[in-house]
């Protein structure tokens, strides 16, 4: 009978060691939990206070008046490819103002409700921009046609292009001051049957990672500057 006793004691003393080892696992990957869960919010504002550095260095740099708007979706217009911004007509925006970051040109306002609006992407079908080569100061249009480059159309063949080349907005707009950072030449072919060179550009924003945008302010100057192309 004792010896029952004696087994039943040493199994009610590991049924609780087993217990509290449970509880102790529970309440440490709780902890584990709890203080992986903060250092991914540490780091996501590590990287948003470097991110908002960067563009606040960018706006206090920029020759033009500009308006900062954070990105809160993706168009469901199916003919267009594009963002939908925080700022709308309230904010004194409106269709047209060109949109970019520190990295480059976004795109254009496509749409401009009371308080939010929608910019179109250079990833768009639909988009053309008169660009300009750097270096070569050629001008040509940029377009997209699906691929995850950008084509810079209507370069003569004998003009000389490099890759690396910067791609600039051209100034010959209504829309896009000069000088805005479009992309840099990845690509160029010709052939002796073909007018113009066939150039791929590498966009110089990352479209997959927009947060923040600047939406440019026209000045009287840049109206006053600018011819009807777009």
């Amino acid at each position: 009978m004792l010896q029952v006793v004696s087994w039943v004691d040493v199994v009610e003393r590991k049924i609780k060691i087993w217990e509290n080892l449970r509880q102790e696992n529970n309440r440490l990957r709780k902890q584990n939990l709890k203080l992986s869960l903060e250092n991914q919010h540490l780091r996501e504002v590590l990287i948003e206070n470097m991110r908002l550095r960067r563009l606040l260095q960018f706006k206090r740099e920029y020759p033009l008046e500009v308006k900062s708007a954070r990105v809160i979706g993706f168009g469901q217009e199916s003919a267009v490819r594009s963002v939908i911004l925080d700022l709308g007509e309230a904010d004194g925006i409106h269709k047209n103002m060109a949109v970019v970051t520190d990295q480059g040109l976004v795109g254009r306002i496509f749409i401009a409700e009371k308080h939010q609006s929608i910019a179109q992407i250079l990833l768009d079908r639909n988009s053309l921009v008169s660009a300009r080569l750097q270096s070569s100061r050629e001008v040509g249009t940029i377009v997209w046609r699906g691929n995850v480059w950008l084509d810079l159309l209507y370069i003569p063949k004998d003009v000389e292009v490099e890759q690396g080349e910067v791609v600039i907005t051209s100034g010959l707009s209504q829309i896009y001051p000069p000088g805005l950072k479009i992309g840099v030449v990845a690509e160029v072919e010709q052939s002796d049957y073909e007018l113009f060179k066939k150039i791929k550009v590498r966009p110089a924003v990352n479209f997959n990672r927009l947060e923040e945008v600047f939406i440019i302010v026209p000045t009287d100057s840049l109206k006053k500057e600018s011819l009807k192309i777009e």
